[in-house]
């Protein structure tokens, strides 16, 4: 064979091969696109979002009537509206009928859409092609029809006071605005003097370039408002649901507030998940006219759980109206449970004013005020001054390291321990006879517990002050400042012996102050505080034996004299018929020994025994700025009025 025939040959034979190849792929895509195989084609294109495959599906005929532009716009809009995560299509006809029936498997954020469905394919230039409308995406859409996707809101959880009364509730809120069309000359100015909002304020708000003549302008929230409101030109108020803080200024830093449905602050920060809930999902057509016309999918929404408390409402209005004025902080607790009965702070804030609205001038005026109403107080630490009398007397006495008949001697009114001191003395306020721990803790005597820390020493008080777990976070719902008695411990006897009257470098939290306290009222024993109630909720010990049994007996008759004997430091709180016992504190903050424009910080530490008709109650008050106002003293009367009303 010559080399002619050879080439001749060998193209030939190529040629063969690409025809036959050529075959093949005819007739693979003939297989390929048959219906049944088409509409599968096209479902998938539709679960990965290629739009524009899909739209080359389609026949001459449906491509007329919609351009690629608005179908891939249609399309996306729904799939992508629903939230759709995978898309199952099965074909129930014969893959080469031309009408095909099928079944749709379809999971989206409301959950699962199935249906069943038909589509014709007409054959073009040897491939199937969807004869399509609206009704290949859900067999009920027309080309008019919208799919609607609507979130079912769900119903935030109440918090509770200890009797069921709410402390943060859904409730309603009244929106006020103006309808321009319907105002006349004088609405601006009188809405201005009804809603306390500037004319200027209102004006640019009807100003605002959306605003026609016949638009709703929104101007403030209320929580209830007064009917001569509507008197006002153009003046309509509409309903709607929001949070509601019923005990207002009093419960602001324990219940806190929300802010475009998130909790911000107190309990509604600390438990916002179990508030919130799950909210649910509607997806459903809607005809031209916006009327539903077929409920595709939903997914019911989850309420928030309620939030029960052991707070007393009562109480924590009562203490909150009595230092309304004041920079204070009050925890009370009932000492035999541990269950925190009120927490406050003032000065206080208006939670409600984040949920109605928050002007930029009210919000100067919070953050600008050098109170710093926003500031949570109970949270803080604060030198603890002769509060801390009783703990020291405790744990010396648990220790051994003095007797309840110990007298440390008469060192008048002014004491240093030798010359090394300098010129640093420990100065105390009462002249009495007998020096010990009962008569120092009556008179408070700051030179006896100076002296009282010494004989403790820096490291047993240490070691002591650590069990009842100074430097560490209390084991309680809000976060609290640990308290503390030096960055270093003990580096000096001085330090050493102003801390045993609560000065130096000592810091208490109240709520850490109030939990060591529940120690005098069970045997020693101190109790975890708690404050939300849970199934199974009860007394738990923190801590066993921080004091001695023989001490909380010596320590609990001195503090009952502290209240009932005439020289008490607390006796302005005495009540008739009521065996309190307490102490009082006052403690410098001031910038050197020599500095004389210092301030004092204001404490009271009362106990009350249960009663016939109340539990029993432990009450810490703290309270800044009481220099030239009495002391403690101006807390020991607020006191006594909370405590009278509480037994009311």
């Amino acid at each position: 064979m010559n080399g002619k025939n050879i080439v001749k040959n060998i193209a030939i034979g190529f040629a063969l091969v690409l025809a036959g190849a050529g075959a093949v792929l005819f007739y693979k895509n003939n297989i390929a696109m048959n219906p049944g195989e088409t509409l599968l084609k096209y479902m998938s294109y539709a679960e990965d979002g290629e739009y524009d495959k899909m739209y080359d599906l389609l026949d001459k005929d449906s491509q007329k009537g919609i351009s690629k532009k608005e179908f891939i716009k249609r399309n996306k809009n729904i799939y992508q509206g629903i939230g759709m995560k995978t898309l199952e299509a099965v074909v129930t006809s014969k893959k080469r009928e031309t009408t095909v029936t099928y079944r749709v498997k379809m999971r989206t954020n409301a959950g699962v859409i199935s249906y069943n469905n038909k589509t014709i394919f007409v054959k073009e230039r040897r491939r199937y092609r969807m004869e399509w409308d609206d009704s290949v995406i859900f067999p009920q859409l027309g080309a008019e029809d919208k799919v609607r996707v609507k979130t079912l809101h769900a119903k935030r959880g109440t918090i509770k006071d200890a009797s069921g009364n709410a402390l943060a509730i859904q409730g309603k809120i009244y929106s006020v605005g103006f309808v321009p069309k319907k105002m006349d000359s004088d609405s601006v100015k009188l809405a201005s003097k009804k809603l306390g909002i500037s004319k200027e304020e209102i004006q640019k708000k009807l100003e605002q370039k959306w605003v026609t003549k016949d638009s709703f302008v929104p101007l403030v929230k209320l929580k209830e408002y007064s009917s001569d409101l509507l008197d006002v030109k153009g003046i309509i108020i509409s309903t709607e649901t929001g949070r509601i803080y019923p005990l207002g200024e009093s419960a602001a830093h324990l219940v806190g507030y929300l802010q475009n449905g998130e909790g911000k602050a107190g309990l509604e920060k600390l438990y916002n998940k179990q508030l919130s809930g799950t909210d649910g999902l509607e997806i459903y057509i809607v005809d031209a006219n916006g009327q539903k016309k077929q409920l595709l999918a939903v997914k019911a929404q989850i309420d928030g759980q309620s939030l029960n408390t052991t707070i007393d409402s009562k109480l924590q209005k009562s203490i909150y109206e009595q230092y309304k004025k004041d920079k204070s902080a009050h925890v009370a607790m009932n000492p035999t449970t541990g269950e925190v009965k009120a927490l406050v702070s003032t000065p206080s804030y208006d939670a409600q004013a984040f949920i109605l609205g928050m002007t930029p001038e009210k919000w100067n005026k919070i953050n600008n005020d050098p109170r710093h109403p926003m500031q949570n107080r109970f949270k803080g630490i604060f030198a603890p001054g002769s509060s801390l009398k009783p703990i020291i007397a405790a744990i010396g006495l648990s220790q051994n390291k003095f007797s309840a008949s110990d007298d440390f001697g008469n060192s008048g009114k002014r004491w240093q321990k030798n010359k090394s001191w300098g010129g640093y003395y420990v100065t105390t306020l009462h002249d009495y006879s007998g020096h010990n721990v009962r008569n120092a803790l009556i008179y408070s005597d700051n030179i006896y517990f100076a002296k009282a820390a010494l004989k403790i020493g820096k490291d047993t008080l240490k070691d002591q002050f650590d069990n009842l777990l100074f430097g560490k976070n209390l084991d309680f719902t809000f976060g609290l400042t640990a308290s503390s008695y030096g960055s270093e411990g003990f580096t000096s006897e001085i330090q050493l012996a102003d801390s045993g009257y609560g000065q130096g470098e000592m810091m208490v939290n109240p709520v850490h102050m109030a939990t060591i306290y529940t120690a005098f009222s069970n045997k020693g024993n101190m109790l975890k505080p708690y404050l939300i109630k849970q199934k199974g909720s009860k007394k738990q010990v923190l801590k066993e034996h921080v004091f001695s049994n023989d001490a909380v007996k010596t320590v609990n008759d001195a503090m009952k004299q502290v209240i009932s004997n005439p020289n008490g430091t607390g006796h302005a709180a005495q009540i008739d018929g009521i065996d309190l016992k307490g102490k009082t504190g006052t403690a410098e903050i001031k910038q050197s020994q020599t500095d004389t424009k210092g301030t004092e910080l204001g404490w009271f530490v009362t106990i009350m025994p249960k009663t016939e008709y109340k539990e029993s109650l432990e009450l810490v008050s703290m309270t800044e700025d009481v220099k030239k106002r009495g002391g403690s003293g101006y807390v020991v009367n607020k006191t006594k009025k909370i405590l009278e009303e509480y037994l009311q």
